[in-house]
């Protein structure tokens, strides 16, 4: 979606305030955090010294190689996930491995940031807004591609596919009628293929509206999109798969062939691809139940059910549905031994959680209590990464919304991690 920064930040404000409760805080442990040395991160300035030129805007990356030898071991011993700490438009990269303890990377991620699989790639915007570009580099080798945007073209959303061979973002552009594209970018060289469609409203009956990459099918020869209406809160328009096998040539994306995976209206919140890339996990409402004690201050965000979709076939099968009152948070995860799933389940007071509990369910449908989410008063939820059989990862904001990664036991307690401004959890490390 075309949607400026500050309707971003003014809906995301809208949604944590949504999502609260006030069991007690842990005291912070002291951070285990050391540097990383050699590091991986992309040299700032070229060889001969000076600003790294803007790349034009031809499709063709320049290639940035490391200016030393990499290290044996891309990522430190023990390492289960990778995340980012700092400020909004782009916080420092750390390497999470048990004790806990935090490495950091020695390299600083922007907004929409991905990683890939193992961990050996990650990709984001080239700078904070308004980015010219998108970075992807190869934390193994230290090799970084910079991928140009299209001037005056807006970033939304990046995939590697399973098996990291190559990468696919989206960049929404107005040029008479709303202009987008698919970017697939081949991490061998670094070369791309383009793939454009444009649209205006009224919405034309059967144009494909843009479409943020959510990922790939594991056979790597389809597309994952989820869709939605720019300029709008039209958010949740729609799951696609677009045919597109390795070497792909650049094409108008109408001449894709393209599927439906989860229609509009059947899900209303971020979908979150398996590790094995064959289901969608997805949050939806039955409109015919309102939990108990439930009173939005404006939008009705609430879920009661969990389903997942087989990517390749389409068949749907509902997971958790809540009716005894309450709901669940707007956010699940997987387990990477797949289809274990983790969700947040508790019950409103207004519109925000007066307790939220992660409960896990296993391939046979059995649910069960995993521990307490370590919510802040006047705090919410935001994310849950299920990395180790026996903890999660769990990130909560402040009521003054700063943000804190914790890990979670299972059938025990929290510890904090760290604090900062603004964290994502990037993936797991299998």
């Amino acid at each position: 979606m075309r949607r400026r920064y500050a309707i971003f930040f003014a809906v995301a404000t809208l949604v944590l305030s949504v999502l609260a409760c006030n069991p007690p805080l842990p005291q912070p442990p002291p951070d285990t955090v050391t540097p990383y040395a050699p590091t991986t991160a992309e040299p700032t300035t070229p060889p001969g010294g000076g600003p790294t030129a803007v790349p034009p805007a031809t499709g063709v990356p320049t290639i940035e190689s490391p200016t030393e030898p990499p290290p044996s071991s891309w990522l430190p011993a023990g390492t289960f996930a990778l995340y980012s700490a700092g400020p909004w438009d782009g916080g420092q990269v750390y390497a999470l491995a048990p004790g806990p303890s935090s490495t950091d990377l020695g390299r600083t991620a922007t907004f929409n940031t991905a990683l890939s699989r193992t961990g050996r790639w990650i990709s984001h915007a080239n700078s904070p807004a308004p980015a010219t570009g998108v970075a992807v580099a190869n934390l193994e080798s230290g090799t970084t591609y910079n991928i140009p945007l299209t001037t005056g073209y807006t970033l939304y959303g990046l995939a590697f596919d399973h098996a990291e061979t190559r990468l696919a973002f989206m960049e929404l552009g107005v040029s008479g009628g709303y202009v987008w594209a698919i970017v697939v970018v081949n991490l061998a060289d670094g070369s791309t293929a383009r793939f454009e469609d444009t649209f205006t409203h009224p919405v034309a009956a059967g144009a494909m509206l843009p479409g943020r990459p959510v990922g790939w099918t594991a056979a790597g020869d389809e597309l994952l999109l989820d869709t939605f209406l720019p300029d709008t809160e039209g958010n949740w328009a729609g799951v696609w798969a677009v045919t597109l096998p390795p070497g792909t040539p650049s094409a108008a994306l109408n001449s894709l062939s393209r599927r439906a995976v989860i229609a509009s209206g059947d899900y209303s919140a971020e979908t979150r691809l398996s590790p094995d890339a064959t289901h969608l996990l997805y949050l939806n409402r039955d409109h015919t139940y309102t939990p108990s004690g439930y009173a939005p201050m404006a939008y009705d965000l609430a879920v009661n059910q969990l389903w997942q979709v087989n990517v390749a076939t389409g068949a749907s099968t509902q997971l958790v549905n809540v009716t005894d009152g309450g709901a669940l948070a707007r956010t699940a995860a997987w387990s990477q031994e797949v289809p274990h799933t983790l969700f947040a389940q508790g019950n409103y007071a207004g519109d925000a959680f007066s307790s939220l509990m992660l409960r896990s369910r296993d391939a046979g449908g059995a649910v069960s209590d995993f521990g307490s989410a370590p919510l802040p008063p006047g705090g919410s939820l935001q994310s849950i990464d299920w990395c180790r059989p026996d903890f999660a990862l769990v990130v909560v904001t402040t009521a003054d919304y700063a943000h804190q990664l914790h890990v979670v036991q299972l059938g025990g307690g929290s510890t904090l991690i760290t604090s900062d401004a603004y964290i994502s959890v990037l993936g797991c490390v299998p």
